[in-house]
């Protein structure tokens, strides 16, 4: 709360307001980015809500529908609610789904896949070596890229920023698109032209940012300024060599102690 209060007085501060009416131009302009704080906040929770929704499709998987033939009605629901996910939600999506022990693909009914107990990592049938986390998420490999060809589909920017592009669409692996009429392709095009110029204005963004040295607050706190600094090793001084080469008892000492030879047997050494 008190966030979004910081917020909205930096946006007051920076905000031109003409002479006269001040209060209420001030007023508007606190109302209205609010509403469009609000809007953001209500787009996050149908997010959250339509990750929940999806764990447990699809919901109609009696034959002849499969993942490879899903139910029409469960492709409209799973185009119309993952259409303004970002690729870290449908994350959020496949592991939730593998919570529920369902195949990460939202289409699919099938379990995932269970590799038992062993290392992180797995041998699979066709000599491949992945991660065992990895491998268990689907229920096979023809599910992982059902899922991964939607993924990549699904743009970096924010939802609010494309809530308003009704022209959106997600395709599938499998579908039969036969049927497809001329304006469907062209609404198609047009929704990944758009998509395509947002996400060609983020890349422009941040490389403006890190051309004007602003990287984030979180990347200049990961960082730490280390400096390597030669240590300085002096010799020995010519004093010191001399009382080493005057000491002609060196010999008689063991672990700093001097061994103290008895008398007699200096007598009968002599």
């Amino acid at each position: 709360m008190a966030d979004r209060s910081g917020r909205l007085k930096g946006i007051l501060k920076d905000s031109i307001i003409p002479p006269g009416d001040s209060k209420q131009t001030a007023r508007e302009i606190a109302i209205h980015h609010a509403t469009l704080l609000q809007q953001r906040k209500d787009l996050e929770a149908q997010i959250l809500d339509s990750v929940i929704l999806l764990s447990e499709y699809p919901l109609v998987r009696e034959a002849p529908y499969s993942s490879a033939n899903p139910a029409p009605s469960d492709v409209s629901d799973f185009k119309a609610n993952v259409r303004l996910f970002q690729p870290s939600d449908y994350d959020d999506l496949i592991e939730e789904r593998n919570v529920n022990e369902l195949c990460g693909y939202t289409l699919c009914s099938k379990p995932r896949r269970q590799t038992g107990g062993g290392g992180e990592w797995k041998l699979t049938s066709s000599g491949e070596i992945v991660k065992r986390k990895e491998l268990e998420k689907w229920c096979s490999q023809t599910c992982a890229r059902r899922a991964l060809f939607v993924k990549v589909q699904l743009n970096e920017t924010a939802a609010w920023e494309r809530a308003g592009i009704p022209d959106i669409q997600i395709d599938l692996l499998d579908e039969d698109k036969s049927t497809e009429t001329e304006a469907d392709r062209t609404a198609r095009k047009l929704g990944e032209l758009k998509l395509d110029d947002q996400r060609q204005a983020a890349r422009d963004s941040a490389a403006l940012a890190m051309e004007r040295g602003f990287n984030g607050i979180t990347s200049s706190l990961d960082k730490v300024k280390i400096t390597l600094k030669e240590k300085d090793v002096a010799a020995p001084s010519e004093m010191a060599s001399q009382v080493g080469n005057a000491n002609t008892e060196d010999h008689l000492l063991v672990d700093g102690h001097k061994a103290k030879i008895p008398e007699e047997d200096m007598k009968d050494s002599e």
